[in-house]
């Protein structure tokens, strides 16, 4: 595959600085398994193809290892496939997962040439659109791996200056991105831990995925 990857699995990684032609992201994500020191079932992962940027969150169903598997196997579907709409790419990855548990997944495209983000998800995966004001989009319901009904996408103005943020559903479902604290210097990384610490839930894995548009460099 062409492009750059990052965060990839559930790696508690440094904000990364994208540069896509003259457009700036900082991207930056963190995630908790239920139980310090087990697998984590949730995985996040992001990368450039073809001048896009592409964000993914993926929630293996239950806990540890066999949620860790389905998560990354969702992962490797996404990734080994060429590029193609986001409704083909979730069809595909529904046959290729269909042996493991199965996940619930996000994936949204960001385009610098057109200033949008366009999201498709299925299951409980929450996504938080920060702008001229906060916008939610929806997931279909059902299970990648086991099926699900018709998918809504949904394009959106990602203009500098905005977030995204995705979740699993160890966050609790109507979070807000806090303020920094005074004297903390901004980073998606920071951003991602903050809300992890104040909204995540204890009873299960959690994952927080944040992107900033930082505009042409």
């Amino acid at each position: 595959m062409n492009g750059r990857d990052g965060l990839q699995g559930c790696l508690a990684a440094n904000p990364e600085d994208w540069i896509i032609g003259r457009d700036r992201f900082a991207v930056g994500a963190v995630a908790r398994p239920i139980v310090e020191g087990d697998d984590c079932g949730d995985v996040c992962a992001c990368w450039e193809q073809e001048q896009k940027l592409y964000l993914f969150l993926a929630d293996g169903l239950g806990h540890g290892e066999f949620a860790r598997f389905a998560a990354l196997a969702a992962l490797a579907s996404v990734r080994q496939h060429p590029p193609a709409p986001l409704p083909t790419i979730f069809a595909q990855c529904d046959r290729d997962i269909q042996e493991t548990r199965g996940v619930a997944m996000g994936l949204a495209v960001i385009d610098p040439a057109t200033q949008t983000a366009t999201f498709c998800g299925v299951g409980n995966i929450r996504v938080l659109l920060l702008g001229d004001r906060p916008r939610h989009f929806s997931c279909s319901y059902g299970i990648v791996g086991a099926g699900f009904k018709s998918l809504a996408m949904e394009t959106l103005a990602f203009a500098p200056g905005d977030h995204l943020i995705l979740s699993s559903d160890g966050i609790l479902e109507h979070f807000m991105a806090p303020d920094p604290r005074p004297g903390q210097p901004w980073s998606a990384r920071t951003l991602a831990e903050a809300i992890l610490a104040e909204w995540g839930i204890a009873t299960d894995d959690a994952a927080v995925l944040v992107c900033r548009a930082l505009g042409a460099g």
